[in-house]
């Protein structure tokens, strides 16, 4: 499984495209008045406007090679405040053997860098570049309805990580672990790791594959869509 591209959405277009296009250089492929739109390796986000009545929180992570995680800590360090917990800036994962950094946009939604040892790719340099972003490595998925949406994802083939229980209250790693990517299938009001946000159903559009849409609209209502 890949992310091929996500639709989040956002309030302030203008702000988001600045952070992500000038503050962070992320390569801008199209944009309007509506939404804008940027590369992340082989994968493509759409910041489209919505209403600031509509409540919403994203996580997402971005996939970088195994091999420049110092590199990449350093260079985001440069551009925005790296979230910390217990005084450190860094976690590695044993269960997944990866690296992880995170910090927020200006919606604050909690962005996370993570080099994944033995899935993600090597790549033959000395410095960390937006260029070398590799792709959307997680996507958060909240729901309360997990069960329901979880019996769904597996209809397509999107089965929980080295075959776990899902869980009601708190994240299932929904893809394969080779894939080196997962959807985050968890319930609202639950922190998000390094920072004080709580995850909130929010409205959002994740194509896998370049063959499916997986659709969560404000009001929690769920949806799978072949294209």
């Amino acid at each position: 499984m890949k992310i091929t591209k996500v639709k989040l959405y956002a309030y302030d277009l203008p702000k988001m495209k600045e952070f992500y296009c000038e503050q962070l250089g992320l390569s801008l492929i199209t944009s309007n008045t509506h939404f804008f739109e940027i590369a992340v390796g082989e994968s493509i986000v759409i910041f489209e406007k919505i209403a600031t009545s509509i409540q919403k929180q994203y996580h997402f992570a971005f996939n970088i090679p195994s091999n420049l995680f110092v590199q990449a800590k350093n260079w985001v360090k440069e551009r925005v405040d790296v979230l910390l917990l217990d005084e450190q800036d860094e976690v590695y994962f044993e269960t997944i053997k990866a690296h992880s950094l995170y910090f927020y946009d200006p919606e604050e939604n909690v962005i996370e860098l993570i080099a994944r040892t033995e899935v993600n790719p090597p790549y033959d340099t000395d410095s960390f570049l937006p260029v070398h972003l590799l792709n959307i490595g997680e996507m958060n998925l909240t729901t309360d309805s997990i069960p329901e949406v979880a019996a769904r994802l597996m209809e397509y083939g999107i089965l929980p990580c080295f075959g776990e229980e899902i869980r009601t209250d708190a994240l299932t790693f929904m893809g394969n672990y080779e894939d080196g990517t997962n959807i985050l299938l968890g319930p609202s009001r639950r922190n998000w790791y390094f920072s004080n946000k709580d995850a909130i159903v929010s409205p959002i559009h994740i194509e896998v594959n370049n063959a499916l849409q997986l659709s969560m609209s404000e009001e929690g209502e769920f949806k799978i869509l072949n294209l």
